[in-house]
């Protein structure tokens, strides 16, 4: 199975610089075949420029076209320009001369992106589903097939169509041939779907997956996401009776229209193995204006009565940002401590006032 990008640009950091030579056998390794270009995005991401150089010397003519596309999207060029840097590179695609099915699909996909933030949703539509299928044809399971079927998802979610994405989701299977990294993306995803649906249970079963896949190949911020995740839906199904959550998964069945649905259940031992990972993982950071993954890590410390874990979240009143975060820890702090967090919050909602009238 393809490894990740990051697994090449993480030996390079570790032992670079190196030959291309070199360089080649571990792609050869990584199960990647010639192509730079997802490597060279991974290193312009990574901050790599040493690297970025040796490989982008390497790219084609159409392959360099796209990798401006996506420097440009990095450096934050308008819709309309990029549109136009999209069309340039899809007629190069194109060319007899310099032809190539399986970018002319990941380009389509970009100018279905470019159209969504020029507000064309329904030319964006047509674009990410002419993309996702030649990709499927072309490079079934490939990186850019496995992202053009993440952004149709998106697609479906951004315009209220919860049920399409949840069937884009269902393309990715567990055992298929698509690496770990997408499928944990794609549970991630249907996690947050089925959770707004009300069908916890399904949640709770998706959320778990994605923790354990994210976990296992080295995602630290996805991992994070999905285990504060998991800890917010399965905050009230503590049940020691419950089957562990390898087995939900295994022996999970769609449900038959009409049925009712199940009630979620996770044993403490799992839910409490999720919620010491996460506090590992935190980096101890509370600012941000929505902090679900803290209020997730809150509400797992007060089920679980580990309120010592996470005591730097109480530590600064003025650190926070979120007054939804704000008003629970009021619920738990000391009565001597209840104060200054009312203060906190009474400015935030009077700087709030302010602004709006503003």
């Amino acid at each position: 199975m393809r490894r990740s990008t990051t697994v090449l640009i993480g030996r390079w950091t570790a032992e670079g610089p190196v030959s291309l030579e070199r360089l080649c056998k571990w792609r050869d390794e990584d199960g990647w075949g010639e192509s730079w270009l997802a490597h060279c995005e991974q290193a312009l991401a990574s901050q790599e420029e040493e690297l970025l150089r040796l490989l982008e010397a390497e790219l084609n003519l159409v392959e360099a076209a796209t990798f401006t596309i996506t420097k440009s999207r990095l450096e934050g060029v308008e819709a309309n320009e990029l549109l136009r840097q999209v069309e340039a590179a899809l007629l190069l695609a194109k060319n007899p001369d310099s032809r190539d099915l399986a970018l002319e699909g990941r380009l389509r996909m970009e100018r279905g992106l470019a159209h969504i933030e020029c507000g064309d949703m329904e030319s964006a539509r047509d674009d990410l589903t002419w993309a996702e299928t030649r990709l499927k044809s072309v490079s079934k399971a490939g990186r850019d097939h496995d992202i053009s079927l993440l952004n149709k998802a998106a697609f479906h979610v951004l315009v209220d169509e919860p049920l399409m994405a949840l069937q884009v989701y269902s393309d990715i299977p567990r055992d298929g041939e698509h690496i770990p990294e997408t499928i944990a993306f794609s549970r991630y995803g249907a996690a947050q779907l089925y959770a707004h649906l009300g069908q916890f249970n399904a949640a709770l079963r998706h959320a778990w997956v994605a923790f354990t896949l994210a976990d296992e190949s080295g995602l630290i911020d996805l991992t994070w996401a999905c285990g504060t995740t998991f800890l917010v839906i399965g905050a009230e199904s503590l049940d020691d009776s419950a089957q562990a959550m390898a087995i939900q998964v295994e022996e999970a069945t769609p449900r038959s229209a009409g049925e009712e649905n199940s009630e979620p259940g996770v044993t403490t031992a799992e839910y409490l193995s999720v919620f010491h990972r996460c506090v590992e993982l935190w980096d101890g950071e509370v600012d941000g204006n929505t902090r679900q993954d803290l209020m997730g890590l809150l509400s797992a410390a007060l089920m679980l009565d580990e309120m010592d874990e996470i005591s730097d979240l109480f530590k600064s009143p003025e650190a926070l940002e979120d007054p939804f975060l704000i008003a629970a820890i009021m619920q738990v702090v000391d009565e001597e401590e209840s104060p200054k967090w009312q203060h906190r919050l009474t400015s935030m909602m009077t700087l709030s006032t302010k602004e709006s009238s503003d």
